[in-house]
């Protein structure tokens, strides 16, 4: 009977999150979909001439790509998504538009680059980037350095 009690206890605990390892299941709450999709597609779009991240604020990650472009005297814009008013609908775009969400992702004359230590296999990253030389002519090529 007490097996029986504290099994049923326990689904009960976890039913409600049972909807959130759905694949359909939105964690990025409600947003207006169309204007995040516009807006990330025109940060995108920009970085073409220059440098784009997409970052938290408090990730070692991001906060280690960010001082690798300041060591280089890079100009970049940062879009904060733990402290922008869109920052999880720009999440939730970010799976649509290069499949994935982790952060930072980094644009780099309007080609994603990925993020500090991965990516597609033609750059693999800022750090992989960097430490074969090729980050300093990306960025001369944009002039952000």
């Amino acid at each position: 009977m007490r097996k029986h009690f504290v099994v049923t206890v326990a689904l009960l605990f976890l039913i409600p999150f049972v909807g959130a390892f759905h694949p359909q299941h939105n964690t990025a709450g409600d947003y207006d979909q169309e204007a995040v999709r516009k807006r990330l597609d025109g940060m995108i779009a920009a970085s073409a001439d220059g440098v784009l991240m997409l970052s938290f604020s408090r990730c070692p990650f991001c906060m280690k790509a960010k001082s690798i472009l300041r060591s280089k005297g890079a100009a970049f814009k940062v879009v904060e998504l733990d402290t922008d008013v869109d920052g999880k609908g720009i999440r939730a775009e970010m799976a649509n538009t290069i499949g994935r969400t982790s952060v930072p992702a980094i644009w780099i004359g309007g080609k994603f680059i990925g993020g500090c230590n991965d990516g597609p296999s033609d750059f693999n990253g800022l750090v992989k980037l960097d430490e074969t030389g090729k980050l300093n002519a990306m960025l001369g090529a944009v002039s952000a350095i």
